[in-house]
Formats: C-alpha cells, sequence, structure tokens
C-alpha cells in the first residue's frame, strides 16, 4: 500500500509474543497497512498457552499496581486537606496569641510608666477600667455566640 520497505520487528504481546516478523513501516498518524509476514515460525501450542497465561498474569499484576496507585493518591490527598486544616488552626491561635502577646507588652509598659509616674494615676486607672469593660463584653460575645 505504502510502497515502502517492511521493518523488521519482534511482537511484544499475547501468544506471539518473541516472534520476528516484517511489517508496514508508516507508525503514528499515518495508516498502518496491516500487511505482517512472520520470519519465524508459530511457537508451540504449549508455549502459547504458557505465554498466554504470563501476559494474564502480568495485566492482574498492573491493575493491582494501578488500583494501589489510586488508594495511595486518595490517602495523600485526605491526608494533604487535614494538614492544611490544621494549619489554618494554628495560623489563628498564632493571630490570638500575637494579639494576646502586644496586650501584655502594652501593659506591662503602662505598669512600669505609672510606677516611674509618668502617667497620672487617674488616667491609668480609667485606662486599666476600660480595657476590663472591652474584655467582659468579649465574654459576653462569645457566651452568646455559643448559646
Amino acid at each position: 500500500m505504502h510502497q515502502l520497505r517492511p521493518i523488521k520487528r519482534v511482537a511484544f504481546e499475547g501468544p506471539v509474543t518473541g516472534r520476528r516478523f516484517y511489517g508496514c513501516p508508516v507508525q503514528g498518524n499515518g495508516v498502518n497497512c496491516g500487511v505482517v509476514e512472520w520470519v519465524d515460525g508459530p511457537w508451540p501450542t504449549v508455549l502459547q498457552r504458557c505465554l498466554c497465561k504470563l501476559w494474564e498474569m502480568f495485566h492482574e499484576q498492573n491493575f493491582g499496581r494501578v488500583q494501589d496507585k489510586e488508594k495511595f493518591e486518595k490517602e495523600l490527598a485526605r491526608l494533604k486537606s487535614e494538614h492544611e486544616r490544621e494549619l489554618a488552626k494554628l495560623r489563628t491561635e498564632n493571630g490570638k496569641l500575637c494579639i494576646e502577646y502586644t496586650k501584655l507588652v502594652d501593659d506591662v509598659s503602662k505598669m512600669f510608666d505609672w510606677q516611674d509616674g509618668r502617667v497620672d494615676k487617674k488616667v491609668y486607672q480609667k485606662q486599666v477600667e476600660e480595657e476590663e469593660l472591652e474584655k467582659k463584653k468579649e465574654l459576653e460575645e462569645k457566651a452568646m455566640l455559643e448559646v
């Protein structure tokens, strides 16, 4: 069909595994005319059955690997999503701790300023009362959300 010289090849699957043949040189997108001329004679029937059984075992094993890979990928995806959730929780907790730390630093600074007499005692007392009132409001809001 293609007027090209056939290429010598070796069969690689089924009961003809290992048999040499001449075949069409056109591969890929071209139309393979299907011309095959066997170089070797047919294998004995026992060998053909053995080859079929070996290929069957190979495909079963390969199918098992595919299933194992799918299980592994599902487990990996589950672990990644779990990791992302834990990471998000840790980030929010870290943010809360940073805010708490900043408040503590401010409180200690105010306390030292008050001890050094840089801040009027009445002003300091008012600030402390306002902060306590804010904390109470936050606690009440959290309690309302929980309810």
